[in-house]
């Protein structure tokens, strides 16, 4: 009697791992896209308003990438909010953050977010175990005629023993936007565009 429920657990054991071996198609995720201010700002500027937008020149925009595996046209990661509805929330948060937004008789400033490269793609296959996230957004800034434009890249890659769920996914893509975001804001160069040092 023993033997025969060692034998059945033994096989139940093995289903699971026959089933992740076979390539089974990964499904679609939701990733919840963070919009909020995460900057530690010090320097502020007043009587500014700014006027901000974000573009995705990316060739597909409904996705941030896939999750690979199987068929990875099927395992599709999904913002929400969209990446553009995202940044620009973040943008207008963070320009808060800065001091703009009050009543102003100058012109405003005109800042520009563009997302060049926005790609999260794990390994295709029947085992997934190697993801990988890059990023490139174009900063331009107009102050009264005075332009700076610059691009900025964010390259990650993790191993993986198995495909990150949902939650894992949308915390490392969140940590990597603020990442990208304090480095972009921390430049000396983008501060004194923006006028506030």
């Amino acid at each position: 009697m023993l033997n025969k429920m060692k034998k059945t657990l033994i096989a139940f054991s093995i289903v699971p791992v026959i089933a992740t071996m076979s390539g089974c198609a990964l499904s679609p995720q939701i990733i919840t896209l963070d919009s909020r201010n995460t900057l530690q700002v010090t320097e502020t500027i007043s009587g500014r308003t700014a006027l901000v937008r974000v573009l995705d020149e990316r060739a597909v925009t409904d996705s941030l990438g896939n999750r690979g595996g199987a068929e990875p046209e099927q395992a599709l990661l999904i913002a929400q909010p969209t990446l553009k509805a995202a940044l620009t929330e973040k943008m207008q948060a963070s320009l808060q953050a800065f001091g703009f937004g009050g009543a102003s008789p100058f012109q405003p400033v005109k800042v520009e977010m563009v997302v060049n490269q926005f790609n999260y793609q794990c390994n295709e296959g029947n085992w997934v175990s190697e993801c990988q996230l890059d990023i490139e957004l174009r900063l331009n800034i107009d102050n009264d005629g005075k332009v700076f434009s610059q691009p900025f890249k964010l390259n990650e890659e993790r191993s993986v023993a198995i495909a990150p769920q949902a939650e894992y996914n949308s915390l490392w893509i969140n940590e990597s936007i603020d990442k990208l975001w304090q480095h972009i804001f921390s430049k000396p160069q983008v501060k004194s565009a923006l006028g506030v040092q």
